[in-house]
């Protein structure tokens, strides 16, 4: 190669014309290896005159139709046929810039050895300090768009984590858009079946990475369009330990272009089926994204108004029929947010960010009548945060430090039902400043690769106050919690099936984590861990690891304000009655410290090299010593075994419930976690468009800001390099997870009864452990037009009370089906060339719960309680939603 060859240069550009393409000026010169001996039909080597001849960026001549359109749109930029412009300078160099070292232009040449152009060889061979040239490792080639350089790069991919552990699922821009998610909030809501976890202790969100690196609050980075991220990543939890986490979530890295600036505006409306809780939301963002340098402003509003029982139809006891007008299923709220970010270069290898937001919101309810008034409670709420990254390289260590700040204050005002004029008012303030600093990098150099390790050290400084006033009794709490805690994690290679004696086991790693935390009211807390990654082949991945670790509970939890909520509408198991109540909430400073140890092996399997569908499972079994848990619901065994928390009248009716957080003595539980995903075109895709590098466009112009020297070449619409291109762009998906709980046990007290959660057991309203959860999402998108379907299923469970069968309760399996219809209007409808205002522009609808499923329960008797009615399970049913989303 002594020239620029003509392919896709930079890649395919899809934009409202799917069959448009990208071709830099280029001259015609000597073929690729892949296709060197390529030649015309009728050609003769001695006597043809000379031809030019495109190639894919697969090495392949591209097929005549569009060969012809490339050399129509640039024959006045094209040398003659036959002759060949100036040879190209050939760096060999990392991304940034800098020589590359030794070791990896040796492994540069040893994997693309005899595919490299001759300058660029040499060039390897200088850098190396050899002449040989064979075969392996992982660099890779990138040719400049905009100069005659041919640059070699030794790193990985922008954006990439800083570890060898291979994702789990892998989403391209292609493959976002079609979700049609309007920013990485909605997008990480979207696939939520896909980065769940059953190794948290409960449903905590995954750690998310912005283009490798850590980042303060996920709030940072949420509203990012969805038109900004060039790839998402996700990852097994053991990537969580190198970036300073507990090994209980999985890891999401987010990789955005390198250049990007939007506009965007929202507007949302929704409304139940059924009438009532309206909801109205508006958004408008900014962000602007050069290199390391992003600026992000944003602000929401939304208002939802209350829903009443009357607007469900609830019934009521029959003294008090009327009650349905003055209780609300869901408040009125209102809620205003305003969010900024700041990010770039402060040094010249450091780069800092600071984001910072302020969220305002207010609730009203309605809670009945007492004292011939009728009951409210409003509660206000302002949440204040700022926050920093500061990160950098030292050497071949990466580092970050992070440092938050965040205060919530709280005001919750409720009108007593026992005195006219009272209100009970509680009051917290929750300050909270924590930070810390991360190292990671390679330690050593072994046959089967760098020994890499992590280094974590933090600190926290929370402090919580809180104010109870009721009937006339102050109640104050102020709570403090100092955190001091460092973190180590290890990685050691013990096979490689790349290095240059290739195991045929393949890959094994070893890891092992250990943590030490301080905490100024609950001592000292120990985690420690160990872990195996195996990759015996390509398409085969094998994890197993086990851990046990110590938690403290929350400050909430701990001293939380007591609140008092009255005339709230529980099922009594022992007396077979519904009867409304007051209900205790708040911190329990008794609790303890729990001990909890977990095992888990996972599976993940891609049997079809060439199509992206994977087959995972995940088998995980945990025993917690003095699990914090809610206080449960009442049965005759939760009642023996803590008597205390309840109060009853001289009839034994009962009046109160103490449902502050309390530490049963042991909890087991097992369960398997399975899933497949599958995702691919929809239609042919032409072998050279394939392996292109696709980034989606909305004019030629931004293709010239993008690409200046670049010429827009539109293919015959209807030929099949049209089709191809509209095929390339489409998707069809398909997502399905089984969650398989095979135990669940809870010992109330040490001694005392087991429940088994799986038959007959429960420690919440809503029943027992369901043992079976299935999720399936499905989807397709074309030319504009994409439609998503999830279901969400669950299996039937009880409530058994030994004490008194006749109190049983059943709890029936049901299944919420969502759908969402969406339409990007230029694609969609606007023709080959929109009008302005439809560039952009998104029409959303969606449905959710579509056939306005609820939860059914039913006693011994086939009645329903009155405490659960369906519209106290699920008080909206099915819920229509229209959003217009603009984008400039």
């Amino acid at each position: 190669m002594t020239g620029r060859w003509c392919g896709i240069a930079a890649g395919l550009l899809v934009g409202t014309a799917p069959g448009a393409v990208l071709a830099q000026a280029a001259e015609e010169t000597k073929a690729p290896p892949a296709a060197s001996d390529a030649k015309l039909e009728g050609e003769s080597e001695a006597t043809a005159p000379p031809k030019r001849v495109f190639y894919g960026p697969d090495g392949k001549p591209l097929p005549p139709e569009l060969a012809k359109h490339i050399e129509e749109r640039l024959k006045d930029q094209l040398p003659p046929p036959g002759t060949s412009g100036a040879q190209p300078t050939v760096r060999v160099q990392t991304l940034d810039g800098k020589p590359l070292p030794p070791e990896l232009a040796k492994k540069l040449l040893e994997q693309f050895g005899d595919q490299l152009p001759p300058e660029a060889r040499e060039a390897a061979q200088a850098a190396a300090g050899t002449a040989e040239a064979d075969e392996s490792a992982a660099t890779a080639s990138d040719a400049s768009a905009n100069s005659d350089s041919i640059v070699v790069s030794g790193e990985r991919p922008r954006g990439s984590v800083n570890s060898d552990i291979p994702p789990e699922r892998s989403f391209s821009q292609l493959d976002i858009r079609a979700f049609g998610a309007e920013n990485i909030g909605a997008l990480l809501d979207t696939i939520a079946s896909q980065t769940a976890s059953n190794r948290g202790r409960g449903d905590a969100p995954p750690v998310t990475l912005l283009n490798g690196r850590r980042v303060s609050d996920f709030a940072e980075i949420a509203r990012i369009p969805s038109e900004a991220i060039e790839r998402m990543e996700i990852f097994p939890e053991e990537l969580a330990l190198q970036y300073g986490y507990r090994a209980d979530q999985k890891v999401v890295n987010i990789v955005t272009f390198p250049r990007y600036q939007s506009k965007v505006g929202q507007a949302s409306f929704l409304t139940p089926g059924e009438g009532g809780r309206e909801t109205a939301i508006g958004n408008a963002d900014y962000l602007r994204i050069a290199g390391d340098t992003r600026i992000a402003l944003g602000a929401t509003y939304s208002h939802a108004d209350n829903l009443r029982e009357s607007e469900r139809d609830v019934q009521q006891f029959a003294a008090t029929p009327e009650l349905a007008e003055v209780r609300t299923l869901l408040p009125e709220n209102e809620r205003f947010g305003v969010n900024g970010v700041l990010s770039g270069h402060v040094l010249k290898d450091i780069s800092a960010t600071l984001n910072g937001r302020v969220d305002v919101s207010r609730n009203e309810s309605l809670l009945g009548r007492g004292q011939g008034r009728i009951l409210r409670r409003d509660s206000d709420q302002t949440l204040v945060h700022f926050g920093t990254t500061i990160g950098g390289r030292l050497g071949r260590w990466q580092w970050t430090a992070l440092g938050n700040f965040d205060r919530a204050e709280g005001e919750v005002l409720t009108d007593a039902a026992d005195t006219p004029s009272r209100r009970d008012a509680a009051l917290s303030t929750d300050t909270l400043f924590n930070a810390d600093f991360l190292a990671s990098g390679p330690v050593a150099t072994l046959p089967a690769g760098p020994l890499s390790a992590s280094l974590r050290i933090g600190g926290e400084f929370r402090d919580f106050t809180g104010q109870a006033n009721f009937a006339g009794a102050t109640t104050l709490a102020d709570l403090s919690r100092d955190r001091g805690g460092v973190q180590a994690d290890v990685a050691i290679p013990i096979l490689s099936r790349t290095d240059e004696k290739a195991s045929p086991l393949g890959n094994l790693t070893l890891s092992a984590n250990v943590a030490y935390d301080r905490l100024s009211d609950a001592g000292t807390l120990w985690t420690y861990g160990f872990g195996l990654n195996w990759s015996p082949a390509k398409a085969i991945d094998l994890v197993a690891s086990f851990t046990r670790e110590e938690g403290a509970p929350t400050l909430e939890q701990l001293g939380g304000p007591t609140l008092v909520t009255p005339n709230l509408r529980t099922f009594d198991f022992v007396r077979r009655e519904v009867v409304d109540i007051n209900r205790v909430t708040g911190g329990n400073p008794a609790l303890a410290n729990d001990d909890r140890r977990l095992f888990r092996l996972g599976v993940t399997l891609r049997p079809l090299d060439k199509t992206d569908f994977s087959i995972s499972a995940d088998y995980v079994r945990s025993r917690t010593d003095n699990p914090v848990s809610p206080f449960p619901i009442l049965t005759s065994l939760i009642e023996t075994a803590f008597p205390e928390r309840f109060i009853r009248d001289q009839a034994g009716g009962l009046q109160q419930i103490d449902a502050r957080a309390v530490n049963f003595a042991e909890a087991r539980q097992q369960q398997l976690r399975w899933g497949v995903n599958f995702t691919r075109p929809l239609g042919k895709v032409p072998d050279f468009l394939r392996d292109a590098r696709v980034k989606v466009v909305t004019s030629e112009a931004e293709v010239k800001r993008l690409f200046p020297n670049a010429t827009v070449v539109r293919a015959e619409p209807g030929s099949e390099t049209a089709q191809g291109a509209a095929n390339l762009t489409s998707r069809l998906y398909l997502s399905l997870y089984h969650n398989w709980f095979l135990e669940d046990e809870l010992t109330l007290r040490r001694g005392g009864p087991r429940l088994d959660l799986l038959d007959g057991g429960a420690v919440d309203f809503l029943g027992g452990r369901r043992r079976h959860e299935v999720d399936l999402q499905a989807g397709a998108f074309k030319n504009g037009w994409g439609a998503r379907v999830s279901a969400n299923w669950r299996s039937a469970t009880a409530v058994r009370d030994p004490g008194q069968p006749a109190s049983d309760l059943r709890f029936d399996d049901y299944a919420i089906v969502n759908f969402n219809l969406f339409a990007n209007l230029s694609e969609a409808v606007g023709g080959k060339k929109p009008p302005a205002w439809l560039k952009g522009t998104r029409l959303s609808l969606g449905v959710t719960n579509l056939f306005n499923t609820r939860p059914q329960v039913r006693d011994a008797a086939g009645t329903v309680p009155l405490s659960y009615q369906p519209a106290y399970l699920d008080p909206l049913g099915r819920v229509i939603s229209f959003s217009l989303r603009k984008i400039i």
